[in-house]
């Protein structure tokens, strides 16, 4: 049995983990956001350094939020019903997945490896990258129907491409075959107020984070040890770890790309839009956050030439310029709470 669903959609290059729950929001509620604010809205404006020594690499550092966490904390803030799977058979997780469609709560399916997606000509079949979310819309017996992020209309990807794609495991963005459905009730609570518990969710995690491994301590840490690592994990390791790093100062992530903003322009955009949207004045903050970006590619740079105490110094300064713009952040919201 076929099955397709009319949607509405919006494109935005490198927001593919929330690119469907935009086209949601709007289907359910009517509210046309970007998907910057989106993004914005679920704690785009993170940061995580991981050391686990079992891991490969054995030391990670990301920007923003890894897209599980985002896609729950977003169905949290909408009052959403919120369902996970990963981790089983591709015939089990298909069938789910058709489920979805058919009672009109269409699923995020991810992550999937772009290195068999056909829509995108310059990746498929030349460079596996397993961080891909697609929001599927329709089936048939042969091939589901995605909204991309990238695209405009609806894609088709043929069956046995799709177990291929889906068939990915990646620590800290999901095991394979993973889906998520959000059952967006049509009554959402009030965009200011949306705004505000977004803001001060992600100021009280920056600056006083629940684990050590987030926030501004995790960044001061990472300044810290970063200048160790050849002596800590060996030159080989530390090369590797350094490599992941680097990918994920560009956005979206990308070893050898030059947008080297770690993500931090989008999360201004979501700074830009959510004062205009709730009588805000984050100007300070705003600005604060902007001259922190700017010393990111020196990190690359750092990177680059071995000069990792030059690396550590730029972490060291972005942690000072970043906690003082989440302080003027939450100052700018609590009277609105």
């Amino acid at each position: 049995m076929a099955q397709r669903l009319i949607i509405p959609h919006r494109i935005a290059h490198g927001l593919c983990p929330v690119n469907g729950i935009r086209d949601l929001l709007q289907h359910r509620t009517g509210r046309d956001w970007s998907n910057e604010f989106v993004h914005g809205l679920g704690q785009g404006g993170g940061f995580a350094y991981l050391r686990l020594n079992f891991a490969d690499p054995p030391r990670q550092v990301y920007w923003g939020t890894a897209s599980p966490r985002q896609h729950k904390y977003l169905a949290e803030l909408f009052g959403a019903g919120y369902t996970e799977l990963e981790n089983r058979t591709f015939k089990y997780a298909w069938k789910t997945a058709q489920y979805s469609v058919d009672s009109g709560t269409p699923p995020i399916l991810g992550p999937l490896d772009m290195f068999h997606l056909h829509f995108y000509p310059g990746i498929y079949q030349q460079r596996h990258i397993p961080i891909h979310y697609l929001l599927l819309v329709g089936y048939d017996s042969e091939n589901a129907y995605v909204h991309d992020t990238g695209l405009d209309n609806i894609q088709t990807i043929p069956l046995n491409e799709l177990e291929q794609a889906w068939n990915v495991s990646v620590p800290g963005l999901g095991k394979h075959n993973r889906l998520v459905t959000l059952s967006i009730p049509l009554d959402i609570p009030s965009t200011k107020y949306i705004i505000c518990k977004s803001i001060m969710d992600q100021c009280k995690t920056m600056i006083n984070p629940p684990v050590s491994m987030l926030g501004i301590p995790a960044m001061e840490k990472l300044a810290g040890e970063i200048a160790n690592w050849p002596h800590e994990l060996g030159k080989e390791i530390a090369e590797i770890c350094l490599r992941q790093v680097r990918e994920y100062l560009n956005s979206p992530p990308d070893l050898m790309g030059d947008h080297l903003t770690a993500g931090r322009d989008i999360y201004i955009k979501f700074m830009q839009e959510a004062e205009a949207m709730a009588g805000l004045n984050l100007s300070a903050a705003i600005t604060r956050m902007n001259t922190a970006m700017e010393i990111i590619p020196k990190i690359a740079e750092a990177i680059h030439t071995e000069n990792l105490s030059d690396a550590a110094a730029c972490l060291w300064d972005i942690a000072g310029k970043e906690r003082d713009a989440f302080h003027l952040m939450m100052a700018a919201i609590e009277p609105s709470l």
